[in-house]
């Protein structure tokens, strides 16, 4: 791989790191995190929480999407 193309791609990644939020589940204290998604639900890493589907529930304890509230971790 030429460095440009590592420094680059590190770059996104930071990125995408740093930009990603949190979202806590206000019955069970479960934490979405946009940067890991919720693959086992087949919520890819990435995901924004509005790209989320409505009808997704918290795989912990199963609250509706509107229990979650975003935090800063």
């Amino acid at each position: 791989m030429k460095p440009d193309t590592i420094v680059s791609f590190y770059s996104t990644l930071v990125t995408h790191v740093t930009d990603s939020k949190t979202w806590m589940c206000l019955i069970c204290g479960w934490i979405y995190d946009e940067a890991t998604g919720c693959p086992e639900d087949g919520i890819a890493p990435g995901t924004a929480w509005a790209d989320v589907p409505m009808n997704w529930t918290c795989p912990e304890c199963g609250a509706r999407k509107e229990d979650f509230e975003m935090v800063a971790i």
